[in-house]
């Protein structure tokens, strides 16, 4: 019985039933109101058989009458106010479920997606789609001369920019340290690189405020296409590879998979190499 209701609470807080407290209330309200009928009914149906054996020592109709009253007027108060209080259990049960939802898909700093999340927003995508890296210029420098704390506001500056220049359907999120990831999905390949290349000039002329000095940071690119590559890991090499040559080639600029020559292509780009470029 313990198992059963406990299995119940979590399928209600599966659903959006206990969404708010007026959603408990009609409910609780509904669910008194039928109990009690049913209640009533059995009532009926137990001085009908107490009376057809012989066992009801009033008469049939006023006994049921009053029964039925009497479970009424006692049992709906006392049904509604322990339906209300374990609906408003569900109900912060809900929220809370959904707060360490959303806390465990979202990264702290920045606001964004993390990188769990935005790995299963790429699994359910269908669709013509690129991946866009982003990966801010000489990081390190920015720490080292100003602190991790100017760091910290560089990374939500580039954050705000890229959420406000590619809203939903497009899935944003901070992947790494400096590094974010944009799923752009719709529109054509050449308006998709537009609207990556719109995004680095934005950043690059947004001034991030340190408090005692306002400075600038710029952020290279890699572009790869959805439609080219069967499995995540060749799709992020592929713009991964795109994004060291942005960073190779001078920075503060984004490349397209197609850009890059064919020796690279067919070599293996790690990260460090993309930290290498960034820091030169």
């Amino acid at each position: 019985m313990i198992g059963w209701v406990k299995r119940q609470i979590l399928a209600f807080c599966a659903t959006n039933a206990f969404a708010s407290r007026r959603d408990v209330f009609s409910i609780a309200k509904r669910s008194a109101v039928g109990v009690i009928f049913v209640g009533d009914i059995l009532n009926v149906i137990g001085h009908v058989v107490l009376d057809r054996f012989g066992l009801l020592p009033y008469p049939l109709v006023p006994a049921a009458t009053v029964g039925a009253l009497i479970t009424t007027l006692l049992g709906i108060p006392l049904i509604f106010t322990v339906l209300y209080i374990v609906g408003l259990a569900i109900h912060d049960l809900s929220i809370s479920r959904a707060r360490f939802e959303e806390l465990s898909r979202t990264d702290q700093l920045s606001g964004l997606l993390n990188r769990r999340a935005f790995l299963d927003a790429y699994a359910h995508h269908q669709g013509p789609a690129s991946l866009v890296i982003f990966d801010i210029d000489r990081f390190k420098a920015l720490n080292d001369s100003f602190g991790h704390e100017a760091g910290d506001r560089a990374i939500m500056s580039v954050a705000a920019v890229l959420k406000a220049s590619f809203q939903t359907p497009h899935v944003v999120a901070r992947i790494g340290g400096e590094e974010f990831a944009v799923l752009v999905t719709g529109l054509r390949d050449a308006d998709r690189l537009a609207l990556a290349g719109a995004a680095v000039s934005r950043i690059a002329g947004t001034v991030i405020d340190l408090g005692d000095v306002d400075t600038v940071v710029t952020v290279s690119a890699g572009v790869a296409e959805f439609a080219q590559h069967e499995e995540f890991a060749q799709l992020f090499a592929a713009a991964d590879k795109a994004l060291y040559l942005a960073k190779s080639s001078g920075r503060n600029q984004v490349l397209h998979e197609t850009e890059i020559p064919e020796p690279i292509r067919r070599g293996s780009t790690h990260h460090s190499l993309v930290h290498s470029a960034q820091s030169a």
